[in-house]
């Protein structure tokens, strides 16, 4: 039997031949290659466009925030005080890659022609400094400490070039409005309009400052007289003071209230005193200072600000190939209570939810093209069954078993389908690659979020689908090859004289 096997592809070789289908069925051959090649060409386009949205936006959406954010479970209070034993924690789960933290306010551009409502975003030279550097179109992104990035779009619309200046109104914190004059270093353009209207990046420590989440301590000290300042709230502050006793324990103390003490520099003697928000709406972090005695005079040690303490939240980036929801539950258990997580999934529902239905998309298209490569090479097979009709005769007259006559015309059709799938995916690819160095298939931004067609081929991906379409072409060819049982070899012959 395996050599009736063998047998039968070597005339299946032989049948597929040049000279051998220099015949009237040769057209149709050649309309069934072609129209394999063309539904592989089509499979393979469908496959890398769908594969293409749906990393390029997810890419798009993660630079502009991150895999998973961990933000304030309080709406009314969207700020974290960091912690670093949290975010080490963090950075050794399973799957994530990097924690940073994040600074976001609503803020409004004011230029001499209009103004516009943006989100400001703090630029992090981790992240987002690397993210943008990819799509800058105008300028760079050193931002020093007046320096801004805009979008293409905002920068337009408010007829700005790289090196003007503009005014930007962040609001949040106890103060209200923020202004402040920035010039703009550069511009970026992502292509993902609903996010370059959106977003602006401002130094990451001037977003701290503005947000106002907590106070700062100054002190003034002349001889005795100690006074202390704050800034960061609406009302003066309460001031709690504490004294170290002899144990080495902070005790308050009745002796010393206010922001004004009039205190003897004696040796050892050690205060420290908390700013704490007068007005609780606020949510204002307090502020410390550390009083202590210095070679006969009072000096301090001060924090520098608590706002510097907070941050809108974390960003917590996943490894590739990491199971992102996975990743989340083991964020999400770390937090302490009051701390929730959100995912790049639920940052942008909208947009996920219209990429995983692309998915049905290919299937559909997968199954359309499947169905008429069967059905092209359906008829190919039958047509050369029917004109080698004498050659069967033939071989069942020398005794060839009506299995091995089928198995010729059977490797015959995988033969064809072979070359149409190598030409197909020649094609198809080649269009990819062409898509992918010149972009010349563009969109619009406003209806596809991109502006023009990403192209990515997933390899694995591409090769289990070709094997499945082949396997089910090829196995559907076992129908028409029956055809050839119904040829009897006197009336083959007969008709071949």
């Amino acid at each position: 039997m395996p050599n009736l096997t063998s047998l039968s592809r070597k005339i299946a070789k032989r049948l597929g031949a040049k000279s051998s289908t220099a015949s009237w069925s040769r057209p149709v051959v050649r309309i069934a290659t072609v129209g394999v090649a063309i539904g592989m060409a089509l499979i393979v386009v469908a496959t890398s466009i769908v594969h293409g949205f749906q990393q390029e936006v997810k890419e798009l959406v993660v630079g502009f925030g991150s895999d998973i954010q961990v933000l304030s479970a309080d709406y009314d209070d969207q700020k974290i005080v960091r912690q670093p034993s949290l975010e080490s924690a963090l950075s050794g789960l399973d799957g994530v890659r990097a924690v940073h933290p994040f600074y976001t306010l609503p803020g409004i551009l004011e230029s001499q022609s209009g103004v516009k409502g943006v989100v400001a975003k703090g630029l992090n030279e981790e992240t987002t400094q690397a993210f943008l550097e990819r799509f800058m179109v105008d300028g760079n992104v050193d931002l020093g400490e007046d320096g801004a990035v805009l979008s293409v779009h905002q920068a337009q619309r408010l007829e700005l070039e790289t090196g003007d200046r503009f005014m930007v109104y962040l609001i949040g914190g106890p103060n209200g409005v923020r202004p402040r004059n920035f010039r703009l270093t550069g511009t970026y353009r992502t292509g993902l309009l609903e996010y370059d209207q959106e977003f602006m990046f401002l130094p990451a420590a001037w977003m701290q400052e503005a947000a106002g989440w907590g106070l700062e301590m100054q002190v003034l000290v002349d001889g005795q007289a100690v006074e202390l300042r704050s800034f960061g709230s609406r009302a003066a502050p309460v001031y709690q003071w504490h004294q170290r006793n002899d144990s080495g324990i902070w005790e308050p103390t009745r002796e010393v209230v206010g922001a004004t003490a009039s205190l003897v520099p004696e040796a050892g003697a050690e205060f420290m005193v908390t700013a704490v928000g007068r007005d609780a709406n606020e949510r204002i972090i307090p502020d410390s200072i550390r009083l202590f005695v210095a070679d006969g005079a009072w000096a301090w040690e001060r924090l520098g600000g608590s706002w510097q303490a907070a941050s809108s939240g974390l960003e917590v980036y996943v490894e590739p190939g990491a199971e992102l929801w996975d990743v989340e539950a083991q964020v999400y258990d770390a937090l302490p209570i009051g701390w929730r997580t959100e995912t790049v999934l639920q940052q942008a529902p909208e947009m996920f939810t219209w990429l995983g239905m692309l998915d049905l998309n290919v299937e559909i298209i997968i199954g359309l093209m499947v169905l008429i490569s069967v059905i092209n090479m359906t008829s190919a097979l039958l047509i050369l069954i029917l004109e080698r009709r004498p050659m069967v005769g033939m071989l069942k007259a020398l005794g060839m078993p009506d299995a091995s006559v089928m198995r010729v015309f059977f490797w015959q059709a995988v033969r064809i389908i072979g070359r149409g799938f190598l030409w197909g995916n020649l094609a198809g690819l080649g269009l990819v690659a062409l898509q992918g160095a010149t972009g010349w298939v563009a969109l619009n931004p406003e209806a596809y979020y991109l502006d023009v067609v990403p192209v990515r081929v997933d390899a694995v991906y591409l090769v289990g689908i070709e094997v499945l379409a082949f396997a089910a072409c090829a196995l559907m060819m076992a129908l028409p090859s029956l055809a050839s049982l119904r040829i009897h070899p006197a009336e083959a012959l007969r008709m071949n004289r």
